[in-house]
């Protein structure tokens, strides 16, 4: 009966044991898988985020080639100013000499 009793008390001791031993793989299963999930989570971030940094990139480029276009505009545009008002400074000097030339310094056609 000893024998019997200590074979049971062992035999329910090595079922504890495994049902504890059961318990924390479970649950060292379960962080595991926590962290597992949250990895995957972090991988999708990081593709996310590289993904947005590749188009804010393209963008930044695009800008930046329109900024180089637009100074380029500019510049010509500021050419083709100062050659019409040179033009325009032209034309206004033949303009007051032919009206001198009609009118006289400071007259006008009906003082004469």
């Amino acid at each position: 009966m000893k024998k019997t009793l200590l074979v049971l008390m062992m035999l329910s001791a090595a079922a504890a044991y495994a049902g504890e031993a059961e318990d924390r793989l479970l649950s060292v299963q379960s962080v595991y898988r926590a962290a597992l999930h949250e990895q995957n989570s972090n991988d999708s971030k990081i593709i996310s985020l590289q993904s947005d940094l590749e188009s804010a990139q393209r963008r930044l480029q695009a800008a930046q080639s329109d900024i180089d276009r637009l100074k380029g505009e500019i510049q010509t545009a500021l050419a083709q100013k100062e050659q019409q008002n040179a033009k325009l400074q032209q034309a206004g000097q033949m303009l007051d000499a032919a009206w001198n030339a009609v009118y006289g310094a400071g007259g006008s056609k009906a003082n004469q």
